[in-house]
């Protein structure tokens, strides 16, 4: 399973202690990926219906898996806020949506809250309340019964959503259909389509059906795919339905279902080839069960070369397994990858180098060009540690990333070692610039913007000075990101003020999905809104019904999901600051000693656990601020204050006072580095000695602090004090602290 994959199992098996090996034993035995587990783990935590789930493409024994990762995992989703960040990449944006804005199951909204909700926004909320019973209840038809009495199209579209959002594959395409066909501008059509795609070839649907449906867009997903597959080979079309086949072996993961009708009904479609890129895949994303049923498919070879690969996965012995690889995929890339990856972890660095140099680069070779990016960066930096940044370029340079953000990443990477350790600033400016036509992100525009300018100041070129300034006027319109704050500070610029959109409409000219999202939130049922919230923010579009989406969310004064869509809308550059930067969420506490000032505290709650006051981490940290209970029975002992383990969960008063102060003995530790100190609190304090050991000290004039954190060598960690750094420099605008966060050697 990839590392993204494996972190969220890993934190499911935290939230009940002694289920590990259940939960691993359901997860292999059924053969869908990670990603799926992931999902459905969390859906089953959150008290999503079976239909939901099912949806999702998993097995027919779902309900008997979802009761059992009921009695594995604990009844609140305590491992969902910490993983968030894990989650991002691997599930699709709407799954994604549902998870991110996923709080623990809501309780029926009772009569007086429909009574207050039907006179503040005035609807008639006939049918609202039996409806959402049903729904929630499994029964859909019993629901659509009730919803028919509904008499407010607000409501109605509530009703109908709901249904479709609970009960997609009992819905049926027609359902589906005919709900994008009355509300267009839902901000879920995404999610919509690619569910009327599973119905399509779930319910064998006819050929006219399909083709109409496919004449405007070529088909999202797997399921879509393979239903125009088997009516282009039903009408003779062998080359077209085989490439649509081939194409979903190889890039889909297929839950085993699917997998298995796949096999049944394309089976002649696919080659040896398909199957061994099949196990590839899978391989790359350290899926070993997945991987090695495709190569069995493959044949005795691909078996051979899989077990190795397997092997040095599991870092067991592989020694063995890598000599019974037959001679002719020795030269395979995967076998290469296996051996860099046993080299770089037996601190053989220059020999692993000499591999990945003499790779292959074509991606139909490689297969996962993302996951050879990975290993190039673990590669680069560890020849960093050893000076030969020559090698560490070239390997960088020459990477294979294949999606936009490990790109991003790998230019950056390449443009950082060029101008900081080879001091090449015209080669560091070509890779910073090819950096900022991928960057899309706010906080990836003024990275790549400040570090351009970082390239223009070390080029001595007549026009340097002015260039550089245009750059870092560029960085700095990204306020709220760590490097467009470091521009301004440049620049000798303020931070800039909390940014929210200036527009205000009335209830009645807001978007439909507003008002139907603020008719969930007055009756109560968060579960259902909150979803709905974040898909609003990804995909309005009219600066007014953003405000109106704000509005209605700021009113609900819940800090997760106030973050949740302020920074989903912040992605696409929506500025929803007072959103995205709550403040509120950290109760009232009486500070201890030297505690720490509460933009300090907010920024670390906010990064820690996103607001979430039970999250539970891996490592056992706890609540708001995430503390170990060792660290916080310490921290309690030395301010003469009585502890209680579980009011770190129960008491987010008690664990705000103790994350304050502990920040507070960090901060007095580190002699005021905010670098130091929010390094140390996620990676903690023996690792940052080692990285001064290695790294030389940030609070020093001789040691740049802004390349010491970049050279921090965990990518967590790395992101984490950046994140928390910028929090932090929010915060202090929010609450119009006097003193400026420095990025260095900073003193509160």
């Amino acid at each position: 399973m990839s590392r993204v994959d494996r972190e969220m199992l890993a934190r499911s098996y935290a939230a009940r202690s002694g289920g590990a090996k259940t939960l691993g034993a359901a997860v292999a035995g059924l053969g869908f990926g990670p990603s799926k587990f992931a999902l459905l783990a969390s859906a089953a935590v959150l008290g999503l219906s079976g239909a939901y789930l099912q949806q999702k493409g998993l097995p027919e024994n779902i309900a008997a898996l979802t009761a059992q990762l009921r009695g594995l995992t604990s009844s609140e989703p305590r491992f969902i806020a910490p993983a968030i960040p894990f989650l991002e990449e691997e599930l699709d944006p709407d799954d994604d949506a549902a998870l991110r804005a996923g709080l623990a199951p809501t309780p029926e909204a009772p009569a007086a809250n429909l009574a207050l909700a039907a006179h503040e926004l005035g609807l008639d909320l006939t049918g609202l309340k039996e409806a959402l019973s049903f729904y929630k209840a499994g029964a859909l038809a019993a629901g659509d019964a009730a919803g028919k009495t509904a008499r407010d199209p607000i409501v109605k579209a509530a009703i109908e959503w709901v249904a479709l959002r609970t009960f997609p594959r009992e819905s049926g395409f027609e359902r589906l259909q005919a709900f994008m066909a009355a509300h267009p501008t839902w901000p879920a059509q995404d999610w919509l389509r690619r569910r009327s795609e599973e119905a399509l070839f779930g319910d064998r649907k006819g050929a006219s059906l399909i083709k109409s449906y496919f004449t405007s867009a070529a088909p999202q997903t797997a399921a879509g795919k393979l239903a125009l597959a088997r009516v282009l080979k039903d009408d003779g079309k062998i080359k077209e339905a085989a490439a649509l086949v081939k194409t979903v072996w190889r890039n889909s993961d297929l839950n085993a279902a699917l997998e298995s009708r796949t096999k049944a009904d394309f089976g002649a479609f696919l080659d040896k080839a398909d199957h061994k890129y099949r196990a590839d895949r899978f391989l790359y994303k350290e899926q070993v069960a997945n991987a090695m049923r495709a190569a069995a498919l493959a044949g005795p070879d691909v078996v051979a070369l899989a077990k190795a690969r397997a092997a040095v996965i599991a870092e067991a012995p592989s020694d063995k397994a890598l000599a019974a690889v037959p001679a002719p995929l020795r030269a395979d890339a995967g076998y290469k990858f296996a051996m860099i990856q046993k080299l770089r972890r037996a601190d053989k660095i220059t020999e692993a180098a000499a591999i990945m140099l003499a790779a292959p680069r074509d991606p139909g070779v490689i297969v996962d060009g993302d996951e050879w990016w990975v290993e190039r960066r673990l590669l680069a930096r560890k020849l960093l540690d050893q000076g030969d940044a020559s090698t560490a370029y070239k390997i960088c340079d020459e990477h294979t990333a294949a999606s936009r953000e490990m790109q991003i990443e790998a230019e950056f990477h390449a443009g950082w070692i060029a101008l900081r350790f080879l001091n090449d600033p015209i080669r560091a400016a070509a890779h910073f610039d090819s950096l900022m036509a991928l960057a899309q992100t706010p906080m990836s525009q003024a990275r790549a913007a400040y570090w351009r300018a970082r390239a223009a100041e070390a080029s001595n070129a007549p026009d340097a000075a002015a260039t550089a300034e245009a750059f870092y006027q560029r960085a700095a319109a990204h306020s709220a990101s760590y490097y467009g704050q470091l521009a301004r500070d440049k620049l000798g610029l303020k931070p800039a003020l909390i940014r929210m959109p200036e527009q205000e409409v009335r209830g009645e000219a807001r978007n439909e999905s507003v008002k139907v999202l603020e008719l969930l939130y007055a009756i109560g049922e968060k579960s259902l809104a909150n979803p709905l919230a974040v898909e609003a923010a990804r995909n309005l579009e009219d600066p007014a019904q953003v405000a109106a989406l704000a509005t209605v969310v700021a009113r609900q004064r819940d800090a997760n999901i106030s973050l949740t869509v302020g920074k989903t809308a912040s992605q696409r550059g929506v500025a929803l600051d007072d959103l995205a930067f709550p403040a509120y969420g950290v109760p009232a506490y009486q500070p201890l000693r030297n505690s720490a000032d509460p933009s300090i505290v907010y920024s670390i709650a906010r990064q820690e656990s996103a607001f979430n006051t039970t999250a539970v981490s891996t490592a056992g940290a706890k609540g708001l601020m995430q503390m170990i209970a060792a660290t916080a029975r310490t921290t309690a002992q030395r301010a003469g204050v009585a502890f209680d383990e579980a009011r770190l969960t129960a008491d987010a008063a008690f664990n705000a006072q103790l994350g304050a102060a502990h920040l507070g003995d960090l901060l007095a530790a580190s002699r005021g580095s905010y670098i130091l100190t929010f390094a140390a609190y996620n990676a903690g304090g023996g690792r940052v000695k080692q990285w001064l050991d290695a790294y030389g000290d940030p609070r020093k004039p001789g040691v740049d602090p802004i390349d010491w954190v970049e050279r921090i060598p965990f990518t967590e960690t790395r992101n984490y004090v950046q994140r928390v750094l910028e929090n932090t420099t929010v915060y202090r605008t929010r609450f119009a602290a006097s003193a400026p966060v420095q990025k260095a050697d900073a003193t509160p």
